[in-house]
């Protein structure tokens, strides 16, 4: 994929609102349920074959395994693949960051440490989501195939926070990169739109 420079806001990455509590009440009585592996499977098909438009943009949006595998094995395998996709129903599209390696590299040249540029630009990772919401028996099936590197998510935390320095912000930083005038705009937008639904996450998948 081409390297996006600061002032790029082509857009590559998708955000939706997620109702975090009932998705993973739901994941995880499917999980422990009598069916365990093969509800969950089922349920992941059921989805990627419905004809919801909301589903269907953000199951393009992901990289995971198709129904054929899944039906090759119903195996802890595709766990994480399943987690994502039985996201889909309780998503609700939102504003994006556009450009979120702009974001990233942006953010720096006006105080923020590169840890929380890329945190704001492409999420937490969803193994904390995952931590914070299951208990200790469902987890511990997905921690066997997770690891790290599946992003991306925000709390309402994260995004006060975010907008709270942001409005703090002295315009003469942006006098020696203007161009982060439309990315941090465009990033304000995006929290501040994600702060209204105080009882959900912020769900971001980037290329």
């Amino acid at each position: 994929m081409r390297e996006e420079g600061v002032g790029t806001l082509a857009v590559n990455s998708q955000s939706w609102m997620l109702d975090s509590i009932a998705f993973h009440h739901d994941f995880e009585q499917r999980l422990l349920g009598p069916e365990g592996l093969v509800a969950v499977r089922d349920r992941a098909v059921q989805l990627w074959d419905g004809v919801d438009p909301v589903v269907h943009s953000y199951l393009a949006a992901l990289v995971v395994s198709s129904p054929e595998d899944w039906y090759r094995a119903c195996e802890d395998t595709h766990l994480v693949d399943w987690y994502r996709v039985l996201m889909a129903p309780w998503l609700t599209p939102t504003r994006s960051i556009q450009g979120p390696d702009a974001l990233r590299r942006g953010l720096p040249h006006l105080g923020w440490h590169a840890t929380e540029s890329r945190r704001l630009a492409r999420g937490r990772e969803l193994l904390t989501l995952a931590e914070r919401h299951l208990s200790v028996t469902a987890l511990d099936r997905l921690l066997v195939r997770f690891g790290w590197g599946h992003k991306g998510w925000l709390d309402l935390d994260d995004v006060t926070g975010a907008l709270d320095r942001m409005r703090k912000l002295d315009p003469r930083k942006f006098r020696e990169h203007p161009e982060l005038v439309a990315v941090v705009e465009n990033a304000f937008e995006v929290f501040e739109s994600a702060a209204t639904k105080p009882d959900h996450v912020l769900l971001i998948v980037s290329d």
